[in-house]
């Protein structure tokens, strides 16, 4: 293990708990429990892929500690009864066989839910203010009902501990129950609950003390606490910093540091945009102030941040979040100075929180490791027939399919036309703040060239080459290219995709890009970094509609420190030398002159060799752009389960 990384295995204690490095993996909601809410084996097989991959520690995602209305999303875990114990317990024996210890998250949504995750009432909360993002009216809870919920706390934590967790965390973070108690974002109350620092504080304060009374002085309380709530009259740092000295006083063990609400989630779940580590200055300010382990977490992905901050005693322990989905192995990797194999983490959202939050997946996955959630999926035998797999297309989809097929065992030849293996992640690695999409092509192509497939690069797939190959097997992944829209003048000299915008050089100074999707937008915050002066044309009502909130907060938010001018609700009529011709809400209008028409109004699939190796080949598929133009998800999802299926 290399000297420089030497700080993140040290020991530490957590009370009397002794945890055998700085790496933890931080609560993430799954989607992985059983129906009712019980631990799964799927969720036992994803934690301890985790602990095998040396983490000292994994907190476990939210769990309920209420069966009423403290349910936040379908598929959750829960707590709130004894009958959960055996099922925690076969998880904490499980992670113990490596020497991970094991925290369970204890959590109430309180107005952060719907209706339909708890039988169709109306949530809860400190009062009856509704949260900005979900829009759902709560009841103010009585006084009765806040000593019952204190009491269901305390109980969550006495159910972990004779369950064998070594620990459990009190979830005051992220704009949930006790959260909504500690600010005034949320907290309108009047009475000994409200009003200020100290009826602010009462809920969680009276939570710590009544669990410590049922688990005892030696079991570890841990709390998460959103240091800078980042919204008006959400709580700041100076006065979390407040509230945990009266919560340390009571009982707890550790501070867990992090950031945010669902108003501003755009740092809970930081995108590219946001520097790695990025938290760690404020969690240095909670450790100047206790004696007690700060934990921080905070787009913390490479072992080199990682080390600093604990080095520089920012912190005491890291949460590895999304990069331990990306690669569980991290820090066995980092420890045995395998760096360089590291499967980066793109910070997208896609797969994880906001592919369950935002998107309705089911679960959560990783672009960059779909083993993630299915690891006993991924972990059966080799195909007891290999078969001779040929595939069409160096994209995201293709090596996907190409890497998993190997990996069942199969014999892989990959062709792909141009002369480099990614596809569209060479382009889409260009804009700012997307250098990390190069990950989604490099991991995949070390990871052929050790399973020994046979790539041919340069060399477009032909009939004549399918019928000398006598493939068991074709995959189609030969992608997609640019939509053309029916627009008079779209031939023009001036007119080029966006594809061609993003490595051409010689553009003008006066820029139009029709559309204001994901491409357009991202293209025209390219091309303003360079210092065009830019005009979006987007026919819906917003831009950006087809990204996550996270990502698509920072890029709206560079289009307008850019000057980027947007006109929405707008369709183009017509493209001339002299102006462009617009249909707006105001009517139609001129605008221009500009040197440069971009187009991003779409993909249309490339696939002509299905039909002419009809007959050729047993078994035909076709993925990615190529059956469909989306997002690379959905390539390497369908990659993978055409390979899966072989």
């Amino acid at each position: 293990m290399s000297d420089k990384y030497a700080a993140l295995f040290q020991p530490i204690k957590i009370g009397n708990l002794e945890v055998k490095n700085r790496l933890s993996v931080p609560p993430m909601g799954s989607g992985f429990a059983a129906d009712g809410g019980g631990v799964s084996d799927r969720l036992i097989k994803y934690h301890e892929q985790r602990a095998k991959g040396g983490f000292g520690m994994i907190i476990v995602e939210v769990t309920a500690i209420d069966g009423e209305r403290g349910l936040g999303s379908g598929h959750q875990l829960c707590l709130h009864d004894d009958k959960f114990i055996p099922g925690f317990r076969r998880l904490a024996d499980t992670v113990h066989k490596y020497g991970t210890k094991l925290v369970v998250q204890l959590y109430h949504p309180g107005r952060s839910t719907f209706p339909m995750f708890i039988g169709g009432k109306a949530p809860i909360s400190a009062s009856d203010v509704p949260d900005p993002v979900l829009r759902q009216v709560p009841q103010a809870m009585t006084i009765d009902e806040i000593k019952d919920m204190v009491e269901k706390y305390a109980q969550g934590a006495r159910r972990a501990r004779e369950a064998g967790c070594d620990a459990a965390e009190l979830h005051g973070a992220h704009g949930y129950l006790i959260a909504q108690f500690m600010s005034a974002y949320a907290n309108k109350r009047t009475d000994e609950y409200g009003g200020g620092f100290d009826g602010f504080v009462r809920f969680p304060l009276e939570i710590v003390k009544r669990t410590r009374e049922l688990v005892g002085p030696d079991f570890p309380l841990l709390f998460r606490i959103s240091a800078d709530e980042a919204v008006p009259l959400g709580r700041t740092v100076p006065e979390s910093i407040e509230v945990m000295k009266k919560l340390v006083a009571a009982g707890i063990n550790a501070v867990d540091v992090s950031i945010g609400v669902y108003e501003s989630a755009q740092y809970t779940s930081a995108p590219p945009d946001m520097p790695q580590g990025f938290n760690a200055e404020t969690s240095l300010k909670f450790k100047q102030t206790f004696n007690v382990p700060v934990l921080v977490a905070g787009r913390i992905n490479s072992p080199s941040v990682a080390a600093d901050i604990i080095r520089s005693g920012k912190a005491d322990i890291v949460h590895i979040g999304r990069q331990s989905l990306s690669d569980p192995e991290w820090p066995n990797k980092v420890r045995q100075d395998k760096e360089s194999e590291i499967v980066k983490c793109l910070s997208c959202n896609e797969a994880c929180i906001e592919g369950l939050a935002i998107w309705m997946r089911p679960s959560i996955t990783c672009v960059q490791n779909l083993a993630c959630g299915r690891e006993e999926l991924y972990a059966r035998p080799k195909a007891a027939k290999p078969k001779k797999v040929l595939v069409a297309g160096g994209g995201p989809g293709g090596l996907e399919a190409a890497r998993t097929a190997a990996l069942r065992g199969h014999k892989v030849t990959l062709y792909e036309k141009d002369g480099y293996l990614g596809g569209q992640t060479r382009l889409t690695s260009i804009p700012p703040g997307k250098e990390v999409y190069q990950e989604v092509a490099r991991s995949r192509i070390a990871a052929l060239k050790k399973l020994g497939v046979d790539i041919h690069c340069g060399q477009r797939l032909t009939t004549d080459m399918v019928r000398q190959i006598k493939p068991d097997v074709l995959i189609i992944a030969t992608g997609s290219e640019p939509a053309i829209p029916n627009i008079p003048g779209v031939n023009g000299k001036n007119v080029m995709s966006a594809r061609k915008a993003l490595c051409f050089s010689e553009i003008g100074d006066n820029v139009l890009v029709i559309g204001g999707g994901l491409v357009g937008c991202e293209t025209a915050d390219y091309l303003a970094s360079q210092g065009k002066n830019v005009t979006i044309v987007e026919m819906l009502k917003y831009t950006a509609h087809d990204i996550g909130p996270a990502a698509r907060f920072f890029l709206r938010k560079r289009l307008k420190e850019k000057q980027v001018k947007i006109l929405t609700q707008a369709t183009v009529k017509s493209i001339a030398a002299e102006a462009v011709t617009i249909d707006s809400p105001g009517g139609e209008q001129k605008l221009g002159p500009f040197d440069t028409v971009v187009l991003a109004a779409g993909a249309i699939a490339v696939n002509d060799l299905e039909a002419q190796v009809k007959g050729l080949v047993p078994e035909v598929y076709v993925i990615g752009d190529a059956a469909k133009p989306g997002k690379i998800l959905a390539a390497v999802e369908k990659g993978a389960e055409v390979a899966l299926s072989l």
